[in-house]
């Protein structure tokens, strides 16, 4: 799952801004590239722990198994690599369904809660946490990610995110072979969404 839908998970169990931004905190240490070293809020480390368990369960519902297994065959058969393929099924499908749920206005609040807190206190960064305080900064004047919603956005943002490693990096000749395939997988994300959250909901054990 992606930063965005963790916030919004976390808010089915806890609202607090802090247990917010601790589900979406490992995403955050990824996209940094910089560790987190200590956390001294219980809870945001209970937000880190969801996330842990919101990913495992996220990965094994029905519906996310069968979107990325549909877009892994649709990107081989249009000739992408297996390896690239399988990273960009995963990682689309999950920037389409924040797309999807970012379209949902309440939804953003906690996430842009949890943006805007003061962690200078609670949270050490291997860096001390510049790296965080850019992301976080750039996160929140964005606002919620609806661009992920336009498939030519996450296109470019699948090509970020998969640069650096060579054996899943979108080559130029298959980047025109990728974006044919986004849209169906998007409309098909859309279609399914809330099937997949009742699914998740229940695997957490988290009511309505």
């Amino acid at each position: 799952m992606n930063f965005f839908g963790h916030a919004v998970v976390a808010g089915w169990a806890d609202k607090r801004a802090e247990h917010a931004l601790g589900s979406m905190l490992p995403d955050f240490e990824a996209m940094t590239r910089v560790s987190l070293i200590e956390v001294r809020d219980a809870d945001i480390q209970r937000g880190i722990d969801l996330h842990h368990r919101t990913d495992d369960a996220f990965h094994r519902t029905s519906a996310f198994r069968s979107w990325t297994a549909a877009a892994l065959l649709s990107l081989t058969d249009a000739g992408v690599r297996r390896g690239t393929a399988r990273a960009v099924s995963h990682i689309a499908t999950e920037m389409f369904l924040d797309g999807w749920l970012a379209d949902e206005p309440t939804l953003a609040d906690g996430y842009l809660a949890a943006l805007d807190l003061e962690v200078n206190g609670s949270l050490r960064w291997q860096d001390g946490g510049e790296a965080y305080d850019r992301l976080s900064g750039r996160l929140s004047t964005w606002g919620a990610p609806r661009d992920y919603a336009d498939p030519l956005f996450v296109l470019r943002r699948l090509g970020d995110a998969l640069r650096l490693r060579p054996s899943l990096a979108i080559a130029p000749e298959e980047a025109e072979r990728v974006a044919a395939c986004l849209p169906r997988l998007q409309r098909r994300v859309q279609r399914e969404a809330r099937e997949l959250l009742h699914e998740l909901r229940d695997a957490l054990g988290l009511q309505d």
